[in-house]
């Protein structure tokens, strides 16, 4: 009970630290968004989802294995031997991804891009692959050791980094550039940062390699699961180029932004829930992995439905308020995305199953049915009815994924589904929906405003048709009680 509650109390933490980095997100979308148009943002949108295909080559997958192979490890020397052996790895290939990105950007421009003069733009943002993976494996130190707090901090500060900076050198003058500029330069300190901390934490040693194979037996079979996972996730904005144009990937991406703020919801619960269940499942603890399981999913989805309904009120004002006039036109893709986004978070709560009993190949298989599936949809629906096509297509594609690796996970671990919670959540999300949709923003106050009445709204409903349970009812009023404590003395 007490690693479960600390298990609790870390999800929290992040979770607190993840509503601050989505907000960090809301100002730095209309910052972009309103300095850029809809041209350069969908660059910038473009530049970003090649980086994200390309790092995962770069990755190879390790980030998994470090998770998988260290987070019972004790040893002081492995752990030393490992941490290095990975981190230089991937800073090598990382280097020669970045290079190879900024070789052929040329072409990638005027066949990928649909626009020669994107080739400089590519190249600044080619670098972004190296700093991106180096700083991930330097982070994924903190996961795996469950340094939450830490890891919380660098998170922090990269958002509202980015944010500080970016705003600079738009305001300097340097629109997309700038914008490539402060990325590199707030991932690049980050990475410096917790390499001298790793360092301080556990000394510094040459690697020699000695586990490197044993742990790429376990993660390459990872990376084309991570290669397939982008052309579910992010090969539409691909077609969106070739059918529409890059404004209408710039549209798309701003709804997709505000869409896939859902997902952010299960990254807590991911970050601590897989170094967890890997220490359990060495200790062959399987009743505890199934309390876990199931009370990750029933968090998240008590959290995740509503939000969806929130952001399906919201989407129109929304959009109106973070960007232009010129992006208005995607508002109807932010719902769909968001539930979207609730599909693959109950996929990435169920596929840590089958990274538990090594069975990686399910996973890529899955993969590769949504992918194909998405890219089909894709090429039928966008050139008919636009960006909706595409949305649509992600929505299936997820919701593939989750019902297939579900299905999977059943068979070899039994869950409790709560579904009596979840009927609950439903019925006050569509009261909350039904309050919300009333209003008429235009402004952010008036935005802040509606969303937390929302959100009260949402809690009363689920007081009053008792959707939460007797030890979490004493938790609020345990928590209520010391905050009027705290605020009397």
């Amino acid at each position: 009970m007490v690693s479960y509650q600390k298990f609790a109390k870390d999800v929290g933490f992040i979770g607190i630290v993840q509503i601050l980095t989505s907000l960090g997100t809301f100002f730095l979308l209309p910052i972009i968004t309103k300095t850029l148009g809809t041209y350069y943002y969908g660059l910038w949108a473009q530049i970003n989802i090649t980086v994200s295909l390309i790092s995962p080559l770069a990755l190879m997958g390790l980030s998994m294995g470090f998770v998988r192979f260290l987070s019972s490890e004790t040893d002081t020397k492995k752990i030393r031997e490992a941490v290095y052996s990975i981190l230089f790895f991937v800073t090598v290939s990382g280097l020669l991804a970045s290079l190879l990105l900024y070789t052929f950007a040329k072409p990638l421009a005027t066949f990928g891009f649909n626009d020669p003069n994107a080739a400089y733009f590519i190249q600044a943002g080619s670098f972004l692959i190296l700093v991106g993976v180096i700083e991930s494996i330097s982070l994924f130190y903190f996961r795996v050791f469950r340094q939450i707090q830490k890891f919380s901090y660098f998170t922090l500060f990269e958002t509202f980094g980015k944010l500080l900076f970016i705003l600079i050198l738009l305001k300097l003058g340097y629109g997309l550039l700038g914008v490539i500029a402060a990325t590199l330069l707030v991932q690049g300190s980050i990475f410096l940062i917790s390499f001298l901390i790793i360092i301080s934490q556990i000394g510094f040693v040459i690697p020699r390699f000695t586990y490197i194979k044993e742990y790429l037996q376990f993660s390459l079979p990872l990376t084309p699961t991570a290669l397939i996972r982008w052309i579910t996730e992010s090969s539409d904005r691909y077609l969106v180029t070739y059918f529409l144009g890059l404004r209408s990937v710039g549209v798309y991406s701003a709804a997709c932004s505000i869409g896939n703020l859902i997902q952010l919801f299960v990254s807590p619960l991911q970050l601590i829930l897989f170094p967890e269940l890997s220490k359990l499942f060495d200790e062959n603890k399987m009743d505890e992995i199934r309390i876990y399981m199931s009370h990750s999913l029933r968090y998240f989805l008590l959290i995740s439905i509503p939000a969806v309904f929130g952001l399906a009120a919201l989407a129109k004002p929304l959009l109106g308020i973070l960007t232009t006039e010129d992006f208005l036109s995607g508002w109807f893709v932010i719902p769909i995305i968001a539930f979207s986004g609730l599909m693959a978070g109950v996929f990435q709560i169920f596929v840590n199953t089958m990274y538990l009993i090594k069975r990686t190949k399910i996973a890529t298989y899955i993969n590769i049915v949504a992918a194909i599936s998405n890219v089909l949809i894709n090429i039928l629906l966008i050139p008919s009815i636009g960006i909706a096509g595409a949305s649509l297509s992600t929505l299936f594609s997820y919701f593939l994924m989750a019902v297939l690796c579900m299905h999977l996970s059943l068979k070899h671990f039994k869950f409790d589904f709560y579904f009596n919670d979840i009927a609950k959540s439903i019925l006050s999300s569509v009261a909350m929906y039904l309050f919300v949709s009333h209003f008429t923003i235009s402004s952010i106050l008036e935005l802040f405003e509606i969303t937390c009445m929302g959100v009260l709204i949402y809690l009363v409903a689920m007081l009053l048709v008792g959707g939460f349970s007797d030890y979490e009812l004493s938790l609020i009023r345990r928590y209520l009680f010391r905050v009027e404590k705290e605020v009397k003395h």
